[in-house]
């Protein structure tokens, strides 16, 4: 095997890739929508958005892989950032630089690799666009030109992302392996532990701008029958597939967290109240059209339950997390016990939106 190379500004790459606060983040739905349109355009197993750190390679977004990270000097990654075109390896296995790789001889099992190098604003290579196969094939003009496209698209977002100014805060103040501490491996996104620590910065930011702050909670109807029918991976699936659907539904500028288990938490900055009952209605339409699990008997759709609640300024409502969490789990039980696949609102100040039929 050939370790991948080290290029000769790598100090000055990795304080650039650094500087970019994008090391140990949580997902991004603008970032996973690209990678998800190479996945389907390119017919491959596997896209990547791979960031080349020190000792790793770190996957910001990922279709079709568990892992999180690998190490860099086994990585494709690791040599496709040292060319300005699309590193192509046809087949792994017979590639000498290649075939006794453990990427190529356990899993992913990779044999085929093409990875479009992603440069920043200030020129450095940060790391590869790539899509990844267990089986060998060819790659076309045509391919290659739609992963170049699709990974200028990646380099834009990257260089324009704009995470809540709590969000950057506090990625700013964390060494990238407390970071990690702070992000769910299954889903990519925040886990309780980080979002707690913004959801008590979003409050103090509330109490100090005078700005509505929303609670969203959200738990996958009937979990147990899906795990305890179909198993735990199935059941993962789930969970990672309504990871991905409260994404999209969000906000930039929202935090969205695996609460815990099957339930999830999005705090939204300056919502305005009679956007709450869109917000909910948002979610459950994406979940009725694509909350879709492959299992062995078939297609099986599941459903959510929401409960939404909003602090306003100059009202008297809480100022604490934890009441404003209680008011959101009330509103998320009201949901349960009114049937599921719904959504319900609660709050010091339920006129604000009571005028809005609730789905």
């Amino acid at each position: 095997m050939l370790p991948a190379p080290i290029p000769e500004n790598d100090d000055e790459r990795l304080a650039s890739l650094e500087s970019m606060n994008l090391l140990s983040t949580p997902r991004e739905a603008d970032i996973d929508r690209i990678t998800r349109t190479a996945q389907f355009a390119l017919g491959t197993e596997i896209a990547l958005v791979s960031l080349v750190d020190k000792d790793r390679q770190w996957f910001k977004s990922r279709c079709g892989l568990d892992a999180t990270e690998t190490p860099r000097d086994i990585s494709f990654c690791g040599h496709a950032i040292h060319g300005d075109d699309v590193f192509v390896v046809k087949d792994a296995t017979k590639d000498e630089r290649f075939h006794d790789n453990p990427l190529v001889t356990g899993d992913p099992h990779v044999r085929f690799y093409a990875g479009h190098p992603l440069k920043n604003s200030e020129g450095h290579c940060i790391g590869s666009f790539c899509v990844i196969s267990p089986d060998a094939r060819e790659f076309s003009d045509e391919q290659c030109q739609t992963l170049q496209d699709l990974g200028r698209m990646v380099e834009i977002v990257l260089d324009n992302r704009k995470l809540s100014d709590t969000q950057s805060a506090l990625l700013e103040s964390l060494v990238a392996a407390k970071r990690d501490r702070m992000i769910d491996p299954l889903t990519g996104l925040w886990n309780r532990g980080g979002f707690d620590d913004l959801f008590q910065r979003e409050i103090a930011r509330a109490q100090r701008d005078q700005t509505p702050l929303g609670v969203v909670m959200a738990d996958i109807d009937h979990f147990k029958r899906i795990n305890d029918t179909y198993g735990h991976p199935v059941g993962d699936e789930a969970i990672k597939m309504a990871a991905s659907l409260l994404l999209e539904s969000a906000r930039t500028s929202d935090v969205v967290a695996r609460y815990g288990g099957e339930e999830f938490a999005i705090i939204a900055p300056g919502i305005a109240p009679a956007y709450l009952p869109t917000l909910g209605d948002k979610i459950l339409r994406r979940f009725r059209t694509g909350a879709k699990l492959a299992t062995p008997d078939g297609s099986y759709a599941f459903t959510l339950s929401i409960g939404l609640t909003i602090r306003m300024p100059g009202k008297n409502d809480p100022d604490d997390m934890r009441t404003l969490l209680e008011h959101a789990d009330q509103a998320l039980y009201a949901a349960k016990e009114g049937g599921r696949d719904r959504f319900e609102i609660s709050g010091a100040d339920e006129s604000l939106y009571s005028e809005f039929a609730l789905a």
